[in-house]
């Protein structure tokens, strides 16, 4: 004989445990934006680490005090298109972090 829905016992939860339950979901909840803001905020830091160095003066601390002049036509490493398309990324991780922290990642 199949039991129906009306014939199981029933489990009313109190309060407090569903005060628990929503704290935990809350909680889930924070650790995932957490972890998503770090790696895309890593990402970001590294990124800018790039595009910092390909702006460091090529020349030593000894050029620089002995007075050499910097080159005139410096291309950063990988070329300026490199260099643009990086400093975009960096832009759109900056834009994507701002929006996450915001709440506003649908526009």
């Amino acid at each position: 004989m199949k039991k129906s829905l009306k014939d199981s016992p029933r489990h009313w939860q109190t309060d407090e445990e569903i005060a628990r339950e929503e704290i935990e979901r809350i909680n889930a909840r924070l650790r995932h934006f957490r972890g998503v803001a770090v790696q895309v905020m890593h990402d970001a830091l590294e990124l800018w680490k790039e595009v910092w160095d390909a702006c460091q003066d090529p020349r030593s601390w000894q050029e620089i005090l002995d007075g050499v002049p910097e080159p005139v036509a410096r291309t950063p490493a990988g070329g300026w298109a490199e260099f643009h398309d990086k400093l975009h990324l960096l832009g759109a991780y900056l834009d994507y972090a701002k929006r996450l922290c915001e709440g506003s990642l649908k526009k």
